[in-house]
């Protein structure tokens, strides 16, 4: 049976997807292109802000439309709006008829074959906080020249705008022996950089190991043939110790580049998003990697229109 997959949302959503790909063929399902020809849709759907969750509401919705007017049979809904709306969704769209969240994707093909059996609808969102095992090896779907490596999941800081651990947990690092036979594997397949992805990768192997081993983890991975570049993403300021400076200051197949969500700039609206910095600490560890590292590239993200934000913290 052939399968269409829509994946939507970030880079994390995106490796989910591939391992859902991964688990799907080895099941002896095929893939298509073209939703006319599909026997099942899949959506790997996201809902951080409303922008995205506008775009997974209207995909569900047109792709519905083909279980009306084409051969799909089964039509899927995964990740971060089923585990949220999984409800809302099953009423007002009853065209869904199968469910997969956050944590159950490799659950994947038999929810599939379950709906094809003519069990009802097939639910296997669980706990947010169970751990997908996934034996599979992924489907890349990016260029083939770089691939996301996720090296956790989940995340404890409970910002106050953020919906990240009801959907997809408490922080839980991924085994690091799984992910050096991970990353080999795609380097194998053609991968020539390596982009470490989590909700927040500064924090890295402190629930498995008692403290942050990101620097050990890139120490690793330099170590493996074939791998020219390694890109770190989503390291959160407060988090950010002398040990990582150093590695990425050291390691030369580690990029001079650091994406680092500090969300504002105000001291009143980091207060009021539950942020651990302030200002005067924001600057300081931005002071400090220029200092150590002088071509470094920072990539950022910030909120604007942030509840209770005036013209003043605006401006700022």
């Amino acid at each position: 049976m052939k399968i269409l997959f829509v994946s939507l949302g970030c880079d994390k959503n995106l490796v989910d997807t591939e391992n859902m790909l991964g688990i799907l063929k080895n099941k002896g399902f095929e893939f298509t292109d073209d939703e006319w020809e599909a026997d099942i849709i899949a959506i790997n759907t996201c809902c951080f802000i409303g922008d995205a969750k506008q775009e997974s509401i209207n995909t569900i919705l047109e792709m519905a439309e083909h279980k009306k007017d084409a051969r799909c049979k089964v039509l899927v809904v995964a990740g971060c709006l089923a585990h949220r709306y999984q409800d809302e969704i099953i009423k007002e769209i009853p065209e869904v008829d199968a469910f997969v969240g956050t944590s159950s994707y490799d659950k994947i093909a038999d929810m599939i074959n379950s709906v094809l059996e003519e069990k009802g609808i097939s639910n296997f969102v669980e706990d947010a906080n169970r751990m997908p095992m996934v034996e599979a090896d992924r489907i890349v779907t990016t260029p083939g020249y770089y691939e996301y490596l996720k090296i956790a999941e989940g995340c404890d800081k409970r910002c106050s705008y953020c919906i990240i651990p009801k959907v997809r947990g408490n922080y839980r690092s991924i085994p690091m022996e799984s992910l050096l036979a991970e990353a080999r594997k795609l380097v194998e397949f053609g991968a020539k950089e390596l982009i470490l992805v989590a909700q927040e990768t500064t924090l890295y192997g402190k629930d498995l190991y008692g403290e942050k081993s990101l620097p050990r983890l890139l120490h690793e991975l330099c170590k493996i043939d074939g791998l020219y570049w390694i890109r770190i993403l989503y390291c959160y300021p407060e988090e950010i110790t002398d040990e990582l400076i150093e590695t990425i200051r050291t390691e030369e197949k580690v990029c001079h580049y650091l994406d680092i969500p500090i969300q504002h700039a105000s001291d009143n609206i980091l207060k009021r998003m539950g942020r651990r910095t302030n200002q005067a600490e924001l600057r300081d560890m931005i002071a400090r990697l220029r200092e150590r590292i002088p071509d470094i590239c920072l990539r950022t993200t910030l909120i604007t229109g942030f509840p209770g934000e005036t013209q003043e913290d605006h401006e700022e």
